[in-house]
């Protein structure tokens, strides 16, 4: 007490103003701290919410546009009875994993479900290999191919583009090149020249489901 009582009014005065002025400073501290930690927080992108905005308004639930091609889905092509055009069937891959050019060439091999249209393909002839390089798709089948067909320019032609429409149908693939047994040759069939990849015939389908 004796202290205190030494140090007079204006001397208590002066700690207690010092002492408001330090608390004072403390708490302007404090706040612009928290100001700051505020600023540096980022939200994860996993917790960021995206509000549409006006122009998207299509849900991601919504069934594709009509026209789309089911992925599981395959075509292949068959001669009519006439020989005069190449008609389209629909083959399902119920493995989603299935090489789908291998299934292509499995499915011309056993031949068309539908009763008016014929096979183009011998059905002893083998898949030996297949791959896919710069759009074009490398089919090497066995000598059966070959030797096993019946021959005639258009039994050629229809063999030959039954093969190349069914592929060229696969995404990335836009001409064929045809081998037998490893070896390219200048006619495999005797009448269309194989030495180079074939590319898509439109002019022969016929789609039209009442022709």
């Amino acid at each position: 007490m004796a202290l205190w009582a030494g140090m007079g009014p204006i001397n208590m005065r002066k700690k207690v103003a010092v002492t408001f002025l330090v608390l004072f400073m403390v708490g302007v501290c404090l706040g612009a701290a928290r100001e700051w930690l505020s600023e540096r927080t980022v939200v994860p992108p996993s917790e960021q919410v995206h509000e549409p905005s006006p122009t998207e308004t299509s849900p991601k639930s919504a069934p594709p546009p009509s026209g789309t091609i089911d992925t599981n889905t395959v075509t292949v092509y068959f001669s009519d009875g006439e020989a005069m055009y190449l008609r389209p069937e629909q083959r399902i891959a119920d493995d989603s994993k299935v090489d789908r050019v291998e299934m292509v060439i499995g499915e011309l091999i056993r031949g068309p479900q539908t009763e008016n249209l014929v096979k183009t393909v011998p059905p002893n002839a083998r898949l030996r290999q297949v791959w896919v390089d710069g759009g074009v798709a490398y089919v090497d089948f066995s000598r059966e191919f070959q030797t096993e067909h019946w021959g005639g320019s258009t039994g050629d032609t229809f063999t030959l583009f039954s093969v190349v429409n069914s592929l060229t149908e696969l995404p990335g693939i836009n001409a064929v090149q045809f081998l037998v047994e490893g070896e390219v040759e200048e006619a495999i069939l005797g009448h269309t020249d194989t030495t180079e990849p074939i590319s898509r015939r439109e002019d022969l389908i016929n789609r039209d489901p009442d022709y």
